[in-house]
C-alpha cells in the first residue's frame, strides 16, 4: 500500500509540474509545498503513519523545491525559428553565422523584434537602435541564462536602461535609454560564448574596436 501511495504521489507531482506553468503560481505553490512537507512531518507524523502516507511530506517537499527552482521553465515555447534555418535579416557582411549567434538572433527576434530591412551589425545596440525597454532587457537576460547558461556576473540593467518611474498621471512609464551606454549585440554574443557577464571586459572590447 505504501508503494502504491508513493507512486500516486509521484504521478500527482508530475501532473502539477506540467499543469502549473505561470511563474507566479509555480513560486507560490512551490513555497506552500516546501513549508507543508516539513510541517506535516513534524506535527502529523502519527497521522501519516496511520494512514500509510509516510511519503507525503517528502514528495511535497521535493515537489516544492522543483517548482521554486524552475519558475520560468514554461515561459518560452520552444520553436524552430526560421533564423535557425536560413537567416532572413539584413546582416553585415562580416556578421558571424555560427550556431551561437543564430541562436542569439532567434532569442532577440522573439524577445524584442529585429528589423528585416535595417542593416544589423555587431555594433547594433538593443537599447538605442532596437528600442529594447528596461523590462524587456530584464526578461532577455533571464532567457539568456536559461538558453545559454549565462551567469549574470556584474551586469546592471540600470547601466544601459533608465529606471521606470511615475509620470504626471502617476502611471509607470519607461524612460528610454538616452545618455546610457549602448548594449550591443556583440557584447551579448561575447557574454553568451563566455557564459559570464564581465562588464569591464565587454565594454573595453567595444571601445577598442575600430
Amino acid at each position: 500500500m505504501q508503494w502504491i501511495n508513493l507512486l500516486l504521489f509521484l504521478v500527482l507531482a508530475a501532473v502539477i509540474d506540467r499543469t502549473i506553468k505561470l511563474p507566479v503560481l509555480r513560486k507560490w505553490l512551490g513555497l506552500c509545498l516546501l513549508i507543508t512537507g516539513p510541517t506535516v512531518l513534524l506535527y502529523a507524523t502519527s497521522w501519516t503513519i496511520g494512514a500509510q502516507l509516510e511519503s507525503l511530506p517528502i514528495v511535497a517537499f521535493v515537489t516544492g523545491i522543483g517548482l521554486l527552482s524552475t519558475p520560468n521553465i514554461y515561459r518560452r515555447v520552444k520553436t524552430t525559428h526560421p533564423l535557425l534555418i536560413a537567416p532572413i535579416l539584413n546582416l553585415a557582411p562580416d556578421f558571424p553565422d555560427d550556431p551561437i549567434m543564430l541562436h542569439l538572433l532567434q532569442v532577440l527576434h522573439e524577445g524584442i523584434g529585429l528589423p528585416k530591412h535595417k542593416a544589423i551589425t555587431l555594433d547594433t545596440s538593443v537599447n538605442h537602435d532596437l528600442g529594447c525597454s528596461s523590462t524587456e532587457a530584464k526578461q532577455l537576460m533571464r532567457v539568456l541564462k536559461q538558453e545559454f547558461g549565462l551567469r549574470s556576473g556584474d551586469y546592471k540593467n540600470s547601466r544601459y536602461f533608465k529606471h521606470r518611474s511615475f509620470d504626471a498621471h502617476l502611471r509607470y512609464v519607461e524612460r528610454g535609454s538616452e545618455e546610457k551606454l549602448p548594449l550591443t549585440i556583440d557584447m551579448l554574443y561575447q557574454a553568451v560564448k563566455a557564459k559570464h557577464w564581465d562588464t569591464q571586459t565587454l565594454e573595453a572590447k567595444r571601445c577598442h574596436e575600430p
